[in-house]
C-alpha cells in the first residue's frame, strides 16, 4: 500500500471526503476559471471514488455492459453504488426507451445526480441510501440488513463497478440476494471484484497482506477499504443467491493481464439469474 493511501485510510470518513476536495482544489479552480470541466463532469474534488477520467471511464464501463451483458437501450437498469453519475452520464446517451435506477450511500453524488441528470432525463432517478460504511461514513443502518428500496423482478440488467471491492463479505452476500430478488428471471448482472485463487501463484498492483476464510484485506482497520474474494467463495455467494457465474474476466491490476486485453482495471464478474 502506497504512504499517501495509508494516511488516506487513517483519516475519517469526512475527513476522507474533505481531503479529496482539498487535494484537487488546484485542478478543480483551474478548469472553473477557463471553463475547460464539461458540463456533465463534476468537479475532481468531489468525485469520492477513483481517480481517473470521469467521463472517458464512464464511456468504457457503458461499453463493458454492452460487451458483457448485451445492454439495449429498452433495458431496465439498475446501478448500484452509482455513486457521482459516472455511469449514468454515459448512459444518458444511450438508455431511451428503458429505464435507470441507481441508489448511493454518499448524498453529495446523488444531489449531483439529480440536479444534471434527473433534472433533465425524467426516467434516470437516483436514491440516497444511508448506507453505513467505514470508507465513507457512520451511518446505522447495515448493508448486510439493507433491502433494495425496488419490487420483485423490475429489473432487466444490475450493474455494480468497484462496489463489492468495497464491502464485507457478509454484506456482499446480502446485496447478491437483493439484486437475484429485483432481477428478472434470466437477467444478468456486471459487477467487479479483485479475485484470486490460492491454486496459483498470482500478483497485482493492489497488496492484500490480512487473510482471512476466503478473503485478503488490503487495511484491516478499515474493512471497506479494499477486499480480495477467492474464487471457490464467489461460486459459493452466487449459489445461494441464486445465481450462476457466467464470466470472469482479469482486470488490468493483475501483474499478468494486459491493460490492452481487459475492460476493467477490475476483474469483471457477470451472474445470471437462475
Amino acid at each position: 500500500m502506497s504512504i499517501l493511501r495509508s494516511y488516506y485510510y487513517k483519516l475519517s470518513p469526512n475527513l476522507r471526503l474533505l481531503g479529496r476536495k482539498v487535494y484537487y482544489f488546484p485542478i478543480d479552480f483551474y478548469e472553473g476559471i477557463t471553463g475547460k470541466r464539461s458540463k456533465n463532469e463534476p468537479k475532481k474534488g468531489d468525485i469520492y471514488v477513483g481517480s481517473s477520467d470521469f467521463l472517458a471511464h464512464g464511456i468504457r464501463q457503458v461499453d463493458a455492459l454492452k460487451k458483457h451483458i448485451n445492454l439495449k437501450e429498452s433495458d431496465h437498469v439498475l446501478d448500484v453504488g452509482c455513486g457521482i453519475g459516472r455511469t449514468a452520464v454515459a448512459l444518458t446517451n444511450f438508455i431511451k426507451s428503458g429505464t435507470y435506477n441507481g441508489f448511493d450511500a454518499v448524498e453529495k453524488g446523488i444531489a449531483w445526480c439529480d440536479s444534471n441528470i434527473h433534472s433533465k432525463l425524467p426516467h434516470f432517478k437516483f436514491k440516497f441510501t444511508p448506507i453505513y460504511n467505514d470508507l465513507y461514513n457512520t451511518f446505522q443502518q447495515k448493508a448486510e440488513d439493507y433491502t433494495f428500496p425496488y419490487q420483485d423482478n423490475k429489473f432487466d440488467k444490475v450493474f455494480l463497478f468497484s462496489v463489492f471491492t468495497h464491502m464485507q463479505v457478509i454484506e456482499i452476500k446480502r446485496y447478491l440476494k437483493e439484486i437475484s430478488r429485483v432481477m428478472r428471471k434470466d437477467g444478468l448482472c456486471l459487477s467487479t471484484f479483485f479475485l484470486y485463487d490460492d491454486t496459483k501463484n498470482e500478483s497485482g498492483t493492489m497488496p492484500f497482506p490480512y487473510q482471512y476464510d476466503g478473503y485478503k484485506l488490503m487495511d484491516d482497520k478499515v474493512t471497506a477499504a479494499n477486499i480480495a474474494i477467492s474464487i471457490p467463495l464467489l461460486h459459493q455467494m452466487a449459489k445461494e443467491a441464486h445465481l450462476e457465474v457466467t464470466t470472469v474476466q482479469g482486470g488490468y491490476w493483475r501483474n499478468d493481464v494486459e491493460k490492452s486485453n481487459a475492460d476493467e482495471f477490475q476483474d469483471i464478474v457477470v451472474f445470471k439469474k437462475i
